[in-house]
């Protein structure tokens, strides 16, 4: 590889990167690599073998942000220099603009003992980057149908993930929760260390299958059978005709408590017990956190200081993030698919009855979104109809998503395709020191949370 090439690559990538910022004040996560690979087209791999320590890579459909975001807090509190991708632009480009990013105006590139560079990669684009990241550890959180319109279907992304890992070897370790079948299967197809984490509490449980749509099946066909499920179709799986059956992890969550805004777990490695409470309410931050732990460990990072690194988390953009405009709280939940929409309906859920939920529910329909909007019909909202909701339609497919609701029994009050103005009419109802929910897909909780920075004049993340 040609090193001046590499640099001229980094120095225009990164000029590309201020002028945007300069004139939009923000953004710009992915124009540094995208300009900075058109000219050097092996620039990620010459790139990714600066890092003295290895490289880390997070992949999963949910969950990813979150526990990139963790595992740098951790990372960063062990003494590592952390290089990442935490404001969660995942692609190629986006993993070289974190790389331009820290050059200096000349390309040059600071090298550190334990630099380690960090990055969250889209669960699709994994396949293709992973010789030239060729990772040190390489975690694996879940699979879920999302956007199947790009992606496919999950059986596929695991049987490509499946002979990724067969072709790269021994090389590296890697992490996987093995509450989700196809994500335990990769443990046979390396002869590397593998960490695994997952769940074991008898008294969390939902009560049936009703989302056991993206693992149903063995390797050879047969009905997986749960004694226990957790969420979606990760639980404690078994199947009776090929013997095959979830293994207990090594890093484990016990005693889960989900109540008061916050999520709270024994976290158990090496039969070593530590309490975490983390100001994030829902079963996926467990997991998140669970992932970040097991990844940190495998990095030969200080149990103790895994646990107090954890307990002093903080929501990442979009995230459960929260901000207060004219005294009033609003906080941004991501929804991308139909097992995330129900951890966030579970969230939103009041203690009672009688207590109103205010509710902006934003539908968009781009690339990053999902083209196809109909995952929306798996989700599980008939759940909320019981409860009193004043909802806000609103996004590209705001009648759409008004339609869903409506066919649940929960009647918007308005529809509006002006995130904007909803966002305004949605806040009408909030009475001072109250809340609004905003559920958001991608693109729109990228607009929404753009307007929020602007109006709480609360510091924002260089986002894209």
């Amino acid at each position: 590889m040609d090193a001046l090439q590499d640099r001229i690559a980094l120095i225009f990538g990164r000029f590309a990167g201020q002028i945007v910022r300069l004139r939009r004040k923000e953004g710009a996560t992915a124009l540094p690599g995208l300009v900075g690979g058109l000219i050097s087209k092996k620039l990620l791999y010459s790139l990714s073998q600066n890092m003295a320590d290895g490289v880390v890579t997070i992949s999963g459909t949910n969950g990813k942000t979150t526990t990139t975001n963790f595992l740098n807090l951790i990372l960063e509190n062990a003494g590592f220099n952390t290089l990442t991708n935490t404001a969660g632009s995942n692609l190629e480009r986006g993993l070289i603009s974190a790389y331009a990013d820290a050059v200096n105006a000349w390309g040059g590139y600071p090298k550190n003992k334990q630099q380690v560079g960090l990055f969250e990669v889209d669960e699709a684009e994994l396949a293709r980057t992973f010789n030239q990241l060729n990772p040190r550890v390489s975690t694996f959180l879940n699979l879920f149908r999302d956007q199947l319109d790009r992606y496919g279907e999950v059986d596929n992304l695991a049987l490509r993930w499946q002979d990724m890992i067969k072709a790269k070897g021994e090389y590296g370790s890697i992490v996987i929760n093995v509450d989700d079948p196809n994500i335990c299967r990769l443990q046979e197809c390396t002869t590397g260390e593998v960490i695994t984490f997952g769940i074991e509490d008898d008294n969390l449980k939902i009560e049936d299958l009703y989302n056991v749509k993206d693992a149903r099946f063995c390797a050879r066909g047969s009905v997986l059978k749960y004694d226990n499920l957790y969420m979606s179709h990760l639980g404690q799986w078994r199947c009776d005709c090929c013997t095959v059956f979830r293994p207990k992890p090594k890093v484990r969550a016990q005693n889960i408590s989900l109540k008061n805004g916050s999520s709270g777990f024994d976290l158990v490695i090496d039969d070593i017990r530590h309490k975490i409470i983390i100001n994030m309410p829902g079963l996926y931050v467990v997991y998140n956190a669970l992932a970040a732990a097991a990844t940190a460990y495998a990095l030969e990072v200080d149990i103790d200081l895994i646990a107090s690194s954890l307990n002093a988390v903080k929501p990442p953009q979009g995230r459960q993030e929260i901000f207060l405009v004219d005294q009033k709280e609003i906080r941004i939940l991501l929804t991308k698919n139909p097992t995330g929409f129900n951890e966030t309906i579970k969230i939103i859920m009041p203690d009672s009855e009688s207590i109103e939920v205010n509710l902006l529910a934003i539908l968009n329909d781009g690339i990053q979104d999902g083209e196809d909007v109909s995952w929306i019909y798996d989700a599980d909202i008939e759940r909320l109809k019981k409860y009193n909701i004043d909802l806000v339609c609103s996004g590209i497919r705001a009648n759409d998503f008004a339609l869903r609701w409506h066919l649940a029994g929960i009647n918007p009050r308005l529809v509006c395709s002006n995130i904007e103005e909803s966002l305004d009419r949605a806040l009408d109802n909030v009475p001072l020191g109250g809340r609004l929910d905003v559920i958001a897909t991608y693109t729109a909780m990228l607009q929404i949370r753009s307007i929020l920075v602007s109006r709480s004049r609360k510091a924002d993340y260089e986002i894209i």
